[in-house]
């Protein structure tokens, strides 16, 4: 027996909208929640698809591989390369005068517009490589084998692509996670000061 897809879980159509997986969750959630005699298991199977659905590059990965993020894999990578850039720029900075904060969050820009445009380099030559597979054809019988060296290197850019996405969603965490964040160069400290004592 085949296990149920995302789509199966919410009861929608592949092609469903944003807005049909949005309602059709909203009636799930209400219908199957534990606090209202609903079966557990099947709750977090409808608040899981909906959460893979409902975001479009997690969504895209999914309809690509049949296979969804493990957040908890995402969250120790987006922790680990936090740490990793703390180290690597404590030792570049002079911490009395650098920001160390905002230089993390230039460079997580810098790397994210990097990968997006390494996202629309890798789309244009799955395009192309897409083209060449249809054109190249065999003058007779037998197994057409630059066919194959084409469609081999479409499926390694097509990982290449889901690579990419899925670093976007990690570099996303990592700058929310840094907003929470400022770095101090004393003149927090005076303005705080200043006003407690403009207060007094």
């Amino acid at each position: 027996m085949e296990k149920n897809t995302f789509y199966d879980e919410l009861g929608l159509p592949k092609n469903c909208s944003f807005d049909e997986i949005k309602q059709k969750y909203r009636i799930l959630a209400q219908l199957h929640h534990p606090d209202k005699g609903g079966d557990e298991e099947k709750f977090k199977r409808i608040k899981l698809a909906y959460e893979v659905l409902s975001d479009p590059i997690k969504r895209e990965h999914y309809d690509s591989t049949g296979d969804h993020y493990d957040d908890t894999n995402l969250d120790n990578e987006v922790l680990t390369r936090l740490s990793n850039m703390v180290s690597q720029y404590s030792q570049q900075i002079n911490p009395e005068f650098d920001d160390l904060i905002l230089k993390m969050k230039l460079d997580l820009h810098h790397t994210q517009e990097q990968t997006n445009i390494s996202i629309t380099n890798c789309k244009a030559l799955i395009d192309k490589l897409n083209i060449i597979a249809k054109k190249v054809k065999l003058k007779q019988e037998g197994e057409n084998l630059l066919k194959s060296f084409v469609e081999k290197k479409i499926k390694i850019h097509h990982t290449e692509l889901i690579n990419y996405k899925r670093s976007l969603i990690v570099f996303a965490r990592m700058l929310e996670i840094l907003e929470d964040y400022h770095y101090s160069h004393g003149e927090w400290q005076l303005l705080i000061q200043q006003n407690v004592d403009g207060a007094s």
